[in-house]
């Protein structure tokens, strides 16, 4: 499969500028993204997002309860782990807007367990209702320590197309 990444800019025949991110037409499918390095999750950092999310459910937010049911596993809330999910988006750069995540799937996930993820593109196409930009379907998959995938989801990504939206106007 070729590779057609392009992360710097001739200017002239000595002067290249460099540039931001992945273009929609740079995208190819079947193309893999490993999100590294991986994340490893601390118990006072699951047992302080459920807090703050308000999810006061006793095996989350409470680390000594938890501990009591679940011995030395305690379990991490679904939307702490779809928003370490979702923030792989940073990898495709010059994303507009996540359009729709359908089909999240996951295994119970504990503290200490460490994650690495990785996104397929599935598809791309042009959107129709906004020429600068197209449409990735991708696939993303969390796997952990052991190598089991643990959670995954698929989703929609609005991309802008070479060359349009605020990163021609900035230079890159």
């Amino acid at each position: 499969m070729k590779s057609s990444f392009h992360f710097l800019r001739k200017i002239d025949s000595d002067s290249y500028i460099e540039t931001y991110g992945v273009d929609f037409e740079d995208f190819e499918e079947r193309q893999i993204f490993e999100h590294r390095p991986g994340k490893t999750l601390l118990t006072e950092e699951c047992v302080s997002h459920a807090v703050r999310s308000l999810d006061l459910t006793p095996h989350y937010a409470d680390q000594h309860y938890a501990g009591a049911v679940y011995g030395k596993k305690i379990p991490v809330t679904e939307t702490y782990i779809l928003s370490l999910l979702a923030m792989t988006t940073k990898t495709f750069g010059k994303v507009v807007a996540n359009l729709s995540i359908i089909d999240f799937e996951m295994k119970p996930i504990y503290a200490g367990d460490t994650l690495y993820f990785e996104s397929e593109i599935l598809a791309k196409r042009a959107s129709m209702s906004r020429p600068d930009q197209g449409i990735l379907h991708i696939a993303t998959r969390g796997i952990n320590q052991d190598g089991e995938r643990v959670c995954s989801f698929e989703r929609k990504l609005l991309i802008y197309r070479q060359d349009c939206g605020p990163y021609k106007q900035a230079g890159y």
